[in-house]
């Protein structure tokens, strides 16, 4: 069979490319060796700009909201010796600074919405186009690439039968081990083996034991079941992932019965009805693969990048993967842009892997703090494992080692417990350093900065656009040359600095209009156009120059005048964005970037925009233009 785009990898990734592709008019097959979506959470942090990028497939507030779990509460991030105990630490991760400086950035907030719930919602939105074909248990197997695309070789794992697809293009969006990256044999470059652990997924109802403390994640600080819980929904169901060390064991030392013995060690209550419902196994690991892309085959999402999760970066970079690569995609493929504009896929996307890949392992890293507060070693762990590993533990009948064990784990279970029930001026002291270790935690959970506020280099961003010098009318160049420099916020991964300088996601503001109008700057801006807003003497003259464009380019624009639809209470803004002047026109992308700002006081001309946009899209202004 033939296909213009064959998507490898049926994640949340690989449906949002096929339906942003199909939006722009583009066909693609997607195929997944999995027989169906998945059954347990995976990821649960869904940030504002996967939200608004959601949005842009149509995905309402109502479709999140009806998957969003804690959606009126778990603001904390606890420490406890086990679930039914008082808490050792905790912090305040949704508190009144935090969710208005949010507000400011963004109409979306953050929220814990469980993979295999929005892998379902993204379904339905892919089996309601008609240019996305979906098959479930069909496994990439090899291709053959030349110029012209791929012609790959996929197995029906039901059959057992093979096919060849031959597509003009391929996007690898199968995950951390992509065949397809390794078919290309392209490498990864990183940090391996920061950790390995053991997941346990269950179901219980264990809101009595968490009602005092609405948290989303619980850190177990134990020797006996150390780990962390993820608490998806209460009364249902949850997650709990504890350390294991291949030194010394692997994943078949944790079968069912060992690892219910530790789940109920860790919850605190030896008899809570419960049932693990799946295992598994996984090796946290900091990785970006070199390159993005080769050929006619792209990479995005688990494939390109994989790092802790510590942060919840990973399914968010690769929703922001998609958005970036589909327009640029859409564009080549009908002609309107030059080949050229899908090497700045990797230029604009690497870099902000590489940043969220090394907060993610820092975040991972400082974890150890708290337990450092706690006077603990978390080199003990291993060394645990390496006691129940020894041949001498192996033969010795199993009452005797229990109680070996809890020998070896009473020193740090009694030092926690009088930590947590502060026993003295001593416990009370390391109690107020474990508080405030936790608090030092505050990047790992409060990503602002890094969801909203990278900025992109790359040929398509018009840098030189950038610069808004107040110069008379005589005598100016198209794109100037002194740029005005963004101000920097104090906490870059907590806080997010909003500019119309080119590269930086468009600002947030307000749109006044009847209810059922755009609401926000943000509704403004679609998969399939570009979008030019002016205000100040450039506002009216961008609302008519949108369709010039357009018509010349062959290229959608819209054209806008903030000043007419803009919330007043917002205007003073778009000022401050603009470097304090008052004129500006923007150029923004189909992914939400400002590609070109003008801000000067010349009057701006067709001729302005249309070399901007050319070289965005790196081909010539028409002749006739």
């Amino acid at each position: 069979m033939e296909v213009p785009v064959l998507i490898v990898g049926a994640g949340p990734v690989g449906m949002l490319m096929a339906a942003l592709l199909a939006d722009q008019g583009i066909e693609s097959l997607l195929i997944e060796q999995r027989d169906d979506l998945h059954l347990a959470p995976q990821a649960h942090v869904i940030n504002a700009r996967t939200q608004e990028v959601l949005a842009g497939i149509g995905v309402t507030h109502e479709d999140l909201a009806g998957i969003t779990t804690h959606a009126a509460g778990a603001r904390f991030v606890t420490w406890r010796r086990n679930l039914a105990e008082a808490d050792l630490a905790r912090i305040d991760i949704a508190s009144d600074s935090y969710l208005a400086n949010m507000a400011a950035a963004s109409s979306k907030r953050t929220a814990n919405i469980p993979q295999h719930h929005l892998e379902r919602l993204l379904f339905a939105q892919v089996s309601r186009r008609a240019r996305c074909e979906a098959r479930f248990g069909h496994v990439w197997q090899s291709a053959e690439h030349n110029a012209h695309g791929a012609a790959s070789v996929v197995r029906d794992a039901v059959t057992g039968q093979a096919y060849r697809v031959r597509s003009d293009w391929l996007i690898a969006a199968d995950g951390a081990g992509s065949a397809v990256r390794r078919g290309l044999g392209l490498p990864m470059v990183g940090e391996t083996n920061l950790a390995h652990l053991i997941t346990i997924n269950f179901e219980a109802d264990i809101r009595h034991l968490v009602k005092d403390s609405p948290s989303i994640l619980f850190w177990i600080l134990s020797a006996q079941a150390p780990g962390t819980f993820i608490v998806h929904d209460a009364a249902r169901y949850a997650v709990f992932m504890t350390p294991y060390f291949p030194a010394y064991e692997s994943p078949a030392d944790f079968p069912v019965a060992r690892c219910e013995r530790m789940l109920r060690a860790a919850l605190g209550e030896r008899h809570l009805p419960l049932r693990i419902t799946s295992l598994s196994n996984w090796t946290m690991q900091a990785h970006i693969a070199e390159p993005y892309s080769k050929g006619r085959t792209f990479l995005i999402g688990d494939a390109a990048h994989r790092f802790p999760p510590t942060g919840g970066l990973g399914l968010n970079t690769g929703a922001a993967d998609a958005h970036n690569l589909a327009w640029k995609l859409a564009l080549v493929m009908r002609g309107k842009a030059a080949p050229g504009l899908l090497d700045t896929y990797g230029a604009e996307r690497k870099p902000v892997a590489e940043t969220n890949s090394r907060v993610s392992v820092a975040n991972h890293q400082k974890m150890g703090q708290v337990t450092a507060a706690l006077g603990l070693d978390e080199a003990g762990l291993p060394t645990l494992a390496r006691l129940r590993a020894s041949a001498p533990a192996r033969v010795l009948p199993g009452a005797l080692r229990a109680a070996a064990k809890r020998l070896l784990v009473a020193p740090v279970e009694a030092r926690t417990r009088n930590v947590q029930q502060a026993s003295s001026p001593k416990f009370a002291r390391i109690r107020q350093d474990v508080q405030r270790a936790a608090e030092a935690q505050m990047e790992h959970f409060n990503t602002l900065g890094l969801d909203l506020g990278y900025v992109y280099r790359s040929a398509a961003i018009c840098a030189s656009g950038a610069a808004t010098p107040v110069v008379p009318v005589a005598s100016h160049p198209v794109h100037p040359v002194h740029p005005v420099h963004p101000v920097h916020p104090a906490h870059p991964v907590l806080e997010v600095a909003q500019s119309f300088m080119p590269g930086a996601r468009l600002p947030h503001f307000r749109l006044q209009g009847a209810p059922g109008a755009p609401a926000t700057s943000h509704d403004l801006v679609g998969n399939a156009h570009f979008l030019l807003a002016g205000f100040g003497r450039h506002g009216k003259p961008c609302a008519a120059l949108g369709h010039s464009v357009s018509q010349a380019l062959g290229v959608p624009v819209r054209g806008l005048d903030l000043d007419a639809i803009a919330h007043r209470d917002d205007h003073p803004q778009l000022s401050a964005w603009n470097g304090g002047l008052p004129d500006a026109a923007i150029l923004v992308r189909p992914d939400g970037h400002v590609a070109w700002r003008y801000a000067l006081q010349a009057d701006v001309a067709s001729g302005d925009v249309l070399a901007a946009l050319c070289e965005v899209l790196q081909v010539p202004v028409p002749a006739s233009a």
